[in-house]
């Protein structure tokens, strides 16, 4: 099988373009200072390219279950766009933006993030400030953040530590929420369950409907910050965390 290999000097901050028709695309930020790029293929020089302001684009037309390994500074701004490769980015990167149509989405950290998929999953284990996130029937799921937006049609949504404002839309895909602290909650489904987990101490104002169910607050309401749900048969919950 043949292969390459690629070093790319990077002048200043780094920033990443990637464009793939299929196959995995792995993206890992750590301490240096240029660019290593490996492929299972032979990338043409006309499709690995650096300009003078940092910006390092490198495009892939391979077919098949290939796969694309890169190795960037830590702090590296990327955007990947791929048809059916899975995109696994590790180490902690700076903005990033992904969009694939079936393809699976993994993000250990980012600065910020903007993911975007078809049919497949994304999972965010880390964003340190706003983190999107859209898919139709795959799952969306992020551990912690400063802020989020979630959509899907019929895959589960759980944001599990979100600091500030959080916005979820689903069709029937259940939709789990856990505030770290204070921050407004806006929740609109038409069958699935939705929880909203909140910090012990804090005292949402809650304006919960749904049609077909009653909604379930268990804890003191007040006016820290607003929860706003509404569900045509979906079960509605807030509880503490």
């Amino acid at each position: 099988m043949s292969r390459d290999s690629r070093i790319l000097s990077i002048p200043g901050h780094a920033e990443l373009h990637v464009r793939t028709r299929s196959g995995r695309v792995s993206i890992v930020a750590e301490e240096r200072s240029d660019v290593s790029v490996e492929s299972d293929a032979p990338l043409r020089d006309d499709k690995v390219e650096v300009d003078p302001r940092g910006r390092a684009s490198i495009t892939s037309s391979r077919g098949g279950s290939g796969w694309l390994e890169i190795r960037c500074p830590a702090g590296t701004d990327v955007g990947v766009g791929t048809v059916s490769g899975n995109v696994e980015l590790a180490g902690p990167l700076g903005a990033v933006k992904v969009i694939t149509v079936s393809g699976h989405i993994e993000v250990e950290r980012a600065e910020t993030l903007d993911a975007r998929s078809v049919a497949g999953s994304i999972e965010v284990s880390s964003c340190v400030g706003r983190c999107q996130l859209q898919t139709k029937s795959g799952r969306a799921i992020c551990g912690t953040a400063a802020e989020a937006q979630a959509s899907t049609l019929s895959g589960m949504i759980r944001l599990a530590q979100i600091a500030g404002n959080v916005s979820a839309q689903s069709v029937s895909g259940k939709i789990d929420i856990g505030m770290r602290s204070a921050g407004d909650v806006k929740v609109q489904t038409m069958s699935g369950a939705v929880t909203v987990a909140v910090p012990h101490g804090m005292k949402p104002a809650a304006h919960l409907r749904s049609m077909t169910t009653r909604p379930r607050v268990d804890v003191e309401e007040g006016n820290d910050f607003q929860i706003r749900v509404q569900s045509l048969s979906g079960k509605i919950e807030v509880v503490p965390s």
